[in-house]
């Protein structure tokens, strides 16, 4: 990303990665209020930062890294929708549908979404405060702290494969918690 100065160096490698591991939760939900399938926005998700991840080096973001990828994912679902509309994958009215939901959710986020954004920001948070201990503590050191494992390894005085361990838990608890609520 020019602005930052990156090459693909071991720190290109390391922004990169907690660039991904930052975001990437996030947009696939947002991808998936776009689109309405999890596999769909998974798969457009990891499409953006293929993308974004071949052309590092020469990105120039000028407006904040969080902007930047919600509005290239916002760009991918929207070049999904013209896509399936061209190959006739999908009934005219899913193509409708989706597009507007995409209409509806560029203009801004109205009051039900923000409710609904706050009541999963809240069911979130109890899902990560009812982790165990050490599951926790790796999850947030990993995804508020954006530490890598190593960095998590040496706060906790634990081992990298203990870390990734704990974290391979805390997502697969995370996820079984979170999917019922992500599929209304």
């Amino acid at each position: 990303m020019k602005g930052e100065n990156h090459h693909i160096t071991q720190h290109g490698l390391d922004s990169f990665e907690r660039m991904y591991r930052r975001y990437y939760a996030a947009l696939c939900v947002y991808a998936f209020d776009l689109v309405n399938r999890h596999e769909l926005a998974e798969e457009i998700v990891q499409d953006t930062f293929v993308r974004i991840w071949e052309k590092f080096d020469e990105i120039d973001i000028s407006v904040s890294e969080q902007a930047y990828l919600y509005r290239a994912v916002h760009n991918n679902c929207l070049n999904f929708v013209k896509q399936a509309r061209m190959r006739l994958q999908y009934s005219p009215e899913m193509i409708q549908q989706l597009e507007s939901r995409i209409s509806l959710l560029s203009v801004g986020a109205g009051p039900i979404e923000k409710l609904h954004d706050q009541q999963l920001q809240q069911f979130t948070a109890t899902a990560i405060n009812q982790l165990p201990p050490q599951c926790r503590d790796v999850f947030r050191l990993s995804r508020y702290e954006h530490l890598s494992y190593p960095e998590i390894a040496r706060e906790l005085n634990i081992s990298v494969n203990t870390v990734k361990t704990q974290m391979a838990r805390a997502l697969y608890k995370l996820r079984a918690s979170l999917l019922p609520l992500l599929k209304k």
